[in-house]
C-alpha cells in the first residue's frame, strides 16, 4: 500500500505554535455480514472527507463545520476521536493527505499568501515543507517509511511532481516527454512513485523511479487519459483511464501492464483509489444516479462493499478511499432514510452531512 511514517527535517523553521483540541467522535460500531462498521465524527456535524487509513486504523482528511468556518485537516484515531491538525501561519483551511504509523500527517494548508505543503506531527505542530526553487504554492500527498515525500509545486512555470528526502531536499521528478506538468501522489517503500503527467499523448499515468526516471504507463484500450492514483510496495500500480465517455479502474503491474479492474453492474465508470500487499483494491463505481464503493480480488472480481455489510445496517457506502494491510477501508456514505431523520432531528431545514465509515473485516475480531 502506499505508506506514510516519520519524517526529520533540517531546512523547515516555520512552526505553528496552537492548541490542538481533541474531540471524542459521535460514533457507532454494527457488525455486518463480513465488516464491523463504525461511523467517525465531524466537527460539530460537518462534512468530512477521508484522504487515507495507515496500518493502526488512523485516518486522515479534513473536516468542515456544518454552519459555517472553514475546513481544517483532520485526524480521527482507532478509537473515533478527532483532532483538528490546524494550518500553516496565517492561514484558514488545510487538508490532510496522508497519515503514518507513527501518526505523522503530510497535506496542505493555505497561508496569507499561497498555498503550502505541510508535515504535522504532535511534537513539532505544522511545518511549511516550501517549494521547489522558484516557486510559490505546494502540496504534500504521501510520505513513506523512508522520510520521502511527494507531492506537487507550482509558480510562474507551470506545476511539478516532486520528490522531498529525508534531508529536506526537494527535487523535480520532470514530466513525460512533451508534457508541460506532472503532480505525484504515492510513493511506496522502495522509493517507487506516481502520478499523473502531461505528454504527447495528453495526460497519462506515470511510474518514477531513481533508476530509470519517469515511465508513461499509458492507459486502457481506446482511452486518451490515464491517472495513477496508489502504488504498494510490490510495485502495483491502480489508478483510472478515461476516454470520451467512461472512466474505468485500472491495475498495472510490471509484468501484465494495465488491465481493467471492471465496473459494478449498471455503473458507467469506475476509479480506484487504493491498494494494499496483498493486491486487494478499493474504490467507487457507479453512474449519472450515484455510486457505490468496491473492492476488487484477483480471486473475486470487483464486488460492491454494500453486498459485504448486513442488510439491517441503515446505510449505504459510497466511495472506499483507502485499505491497509490488515484490511481496514475507509469509506465515505450517507444513511438512508429512517435513520437520517432520527440522527438529523435536531438540524432541521439542513442536508444530512456527509459520513466517514471504518470498515474491519469481521475475521480480525
Amino acid at each position: 500500500m502506499q505508506l506514510c511514517s516519520a519524517f526529520k527535517i533540517t531546512l523547515i523553521t516555520m512552526v505553528l505554535t496552537i492548541s490542538i483540541p481533541i474531540v471524542l467522535a459521535h460514533h457507532f460500531q454494527l457488525i455486518g455480514d463480513n465488516y464491523s462498521i463504525m461511523q467517525l465524527g465531524s466537527f460539530r456535524g460537518g462534512n468530512s472527507v477521508p484522504r487515507w487509513i495507515n496500518n493502526e486504523g488512523a485516518v486522515a482528511g479534513n473536516s468542515g463545520f456544518l454552519h459555517g468556518g472553514s475546513t481544517h485537516a483532520a485526524v480521527w484515531a482507532s478509537t473515533g476521536a478527532i483532532r483538528s491538525v490546524g494550518t500553516l501561519p496565517g492561514g484558514e483551511f488545510s487538508t490532510a493527505t496522508c497519515i503514518n504509523s507513527m501518526g505523522q500527517v503530510v497535506g496542505f494548508s493555505n497561508t496569507a499568501t499561497s498555498l503550502r505543503a505541510f508535515l504535522w506531527s504532535e511534537a513539532m505542530g505544522v511545518r511549511d515543507l516550501s517549494t521547489l526553487p522558484g516557486d510559490t504554492s505546494s502540496k504534500a500527498f504521501a510520505i513513506n517509511d523512508h522520510n520521502q515525500i511527494v507531492g506537487s509545486s507550482s509558480g510562474p512555470h507551470g506545476t511539478r511532481a516532486f520528490l522531498m528526502t529525508a534531508d529536506g531536499a526537494m527535487q523535480s521528478l520532470g514530466t513525460l516527454p512533451g508534457g508541460e506538468f506532472s503532480e505525484a501522489v504515492a510513493i511506496n517503500n522502495r522509493g517507487e512513485v506516481v502520478g499523473v503527467s502531461g505528454s504527447e499523448q495528453g495526460e497519462h499515468a506515470f511510474l518514477w523511479t531513481k533508476e530509470h526516471g519517469m515511465k508513461d504507463l499509458g492507459t486502457l484500450s481506446n482511452d486518451t487519459r490515464s491517472r495513477a492514483m496508489a502504488i504498494n510496495d510490490l510495485g502495483q500500480v491502480v489508478g483510472m483511464s478515461s476516454g470520451p465517455k467512461v472512466s474505468r479502474a485500472f491495475l498495472w503491474t510490471n509484468d501484465g501492464g494495465m488491465r481493467d479492474v471492471g465496473a459494478l453492474a449498471g455503473a458507467t465508470f469506475s476509479q480506484a483509489t487504493a491498494i494494499n500487499n496483498f493486491g486487494l483494491v478499493v474504490g467507487s463505481s457507479g453512474n449519472e444516479l450515484g455510486s457505490r464503493a468496491f473492492i476488487w480480488a484477483n480471486s473475486d472480481g470487483i464486488r460492491d462493499l454494500n453486498a459485504l455489510v448486513s442488510p439491517s445496517v441503515d446505510m449505504v457506502l459510497e466511495g472506499a478511499f483507502g485499505i491497509n494491510n490488515r484490511g481496514q477501508i475507509v469509506s465515505t456514505g450517507s444513511v438512508t432514510r429512517k435513520l437520517a431523520q432520527e440522527r438529523q432531528a435536531h438540524l432541521a431545514h439542513h442536508a444530512a452531512p456527509a459520513l466517514i465509515f471504518v470498515l474491519t473485516p469481521s475475521t480480525n475480531h
